[in-house]
């Protein structure tokens, strides 16, 4: 049986093997230890080229159809059956690749935690312009917020990534400055 996967949209370096695919997969949601899901894989996966879409997909399947991993409302987990091929099989696959993907999940992951907290709104302004709402938030309470103005859109939503990777660091540099605590901004001026 032929085992070479469809290569279109794969970087040279990725994976056109199934069985590699397969590793990869059930690789990633075990050092992971949490659910992934299938919009966050695709960027992982297919969106740094790294294997073609359907060979994706049709991975997924094969692994869910062979109770190696799940999906539930959380996305994608592994299984302990799973976790033991990804354990033993790991290096069938290049250790670029693996450390490659887990680096790139692991930041999806932690964007999409720090969006839980650090929400953004755009609105337009009557006569031009965008108001950006920024703010930090825990259980319904907010504990930081600033709303600043735009003048433009896609301007406003530079600011708004910017401010869910970095919203803890505007907080610090604030408070500090308002409450006359030079120590609290001063180590992350001195490292920009």
């Amino acid at each position: 049986m032929d085992n070479k996967a469809i290569t279109a949209g794969v970087r040279i370096g990725g994976l056109n093997d199934r069985t590699e695919i397969k590793i990869l997969l059930c690789y990633l949601l075990s050092a992971l230890g949490q659910p992934i899901t299938q919009n966050q894989l695709i960027e992982v996966v297919c969106g740094q080229e790294l294997v073609n879409y359907f060979e994706m997909q049709s991975a997924l399947q094969h692994l869910l159809d062979q109770k190696l991993i799940k999906e539930d409302e959380n996305g994608y987990s592994i299984l302990p059956e799973g976790k033991e091929i990804a354990r033993q099989l790991e290096n069938v696959v290049s250790a670029t690749v693996r450390r490659y993907a887990y680096t790139m999940a692991v930041n999806i992951l932690q964007y999409e935690a720090l969006k839980k907290q650090h929400k953004i709104e755009i609105s337009p302004v009557d006569g031009g312009g965008y108001n950006l709402k920024c703010s930090i938030e825990d259980d319904n309470f907010t504990i930081f917020s600033l709303n600043i103005f735009m003048p433009d859109k896609k301007s406003a939503e530079f600011a708004g990534e910017q401010f869910i990777l970095k919203g803890q660091d505007i907080f610090r540099c604030v408070l500090g400055i308002t409450t006359d605590t030079p120590s609290m901004y001063k180590d992350f001026l001195e490292n920009k």
